[in-house]
């Protein structure tokens, strides 16, 4: 059994996020009832940043949001739904079968599987590269089956140093890990772990010695800081709150499984 896209009616939830929000406090409901409510609704403050695509038209960027906009400096690599649209433009002939076999076995687990913590991290090499905008660097593409296309734009910027789950994929499969957020008192040496506290900036150009609380967002990353052309929506408010059918669906025609 796999999974195939659906055409269905759905209310945008993600749009009405502030005002869920804001109606939770009026309901006469227990409190750790309106607490799983919020969460539910998992409002996060943070940005849209654009990755231009090595070798694809100029217009065509990977979009990723992020809460953690002070490690960009530390996004050495992409991870991409397997379902992106983007997956087939961006990989190459070499990799195609391998990427095409992996996105089939994707499509055959459920979104719970997925996202268990627990589970081991798997991915493939589209062959594909994006550009940090911020380094100039240019940084490899994968597809992993831990992002999910319903949540946020369906790819992350990987900061192996700062986030315990991109951590795990590096360490894996040998990618660079770079500490950009590091205790005050970091003396240099290799970190054992994903560091996600808060602390100084290092490896971050200008920001290099800023203090950073870690997972909260903070207000002074304006666009003005930023390189032209990469940030939307700085500072805005995302909601994680997937979206539900409506009305009902009428399924498409698949393509064959080949």
């Amino acid at each position: 059994m796999i999974k195939r896209e659906l055409e269905q009616w759905k209310l945008r939830i993600t749009a009405y996020a502030e005002e869920l929000l804001e109606d939770v406090e009026t309901l006469d409901w227990p409190e750790h009832i309106k607490t799983m409510q919020r969460n539910w609704i998992g409002r996060s403050r943070g940005a849209y940043i654009r990755f231009p695509i090595q070798g694809v038209d100029e217009d065509e960027v990977i979009e990723v949001f992020t809460t953690r906009p002070d490690t960009v400096y530390g996004a050495t690599f992409m991870v991409l739904a397997p379902e992106h649209p983007l997956v087939k433009r961006i990989t190459t002939p070499e990799q195609r079968e391998t990427v095409e076999a992996y996105a089939y076995q994707a499509a055959r687990k459920s979104e719970i599987d997925r996202m268990n913590v627990e589970r081991e991290k798997t991915g493939v090499f589209t062959g594909g590269y994006a550009i940090n905008p911020f380094t100039q660097e240019p940084i490899p593409i994968w597809i992993a089956d831990y992002v999910l296309m319903g949540y946020g734009t369906g790819a992350i910027m990987a900061v192996p140093a700062s986030d315990e789950r991109d951590w795990e994929f590096a360490k894996k499969y040998g990618l660079t890990i770079r500490p950009v957020v590091v205790p005050v008192d970091w003396d240099g040496t290799d970190l054992e772990a994903a560091y996600t506290g808060p602390g100084k900036m290092v490896n971050s150009g200008p920001f290099d010695g800023t203090i950073t609380l870690g997972k909260y967002w903070r207000d002074e990353w304006t666009p003005t800081s930023w390189p032209p052309n990469t940030v939307l929506n700085s500072a805005k408010a995302n909601a994680r709150a997937r979206r539900r059918s409506l009305l009902g669906w009428k399924p498409s025609r698949p393509a064959a499984a080949e």
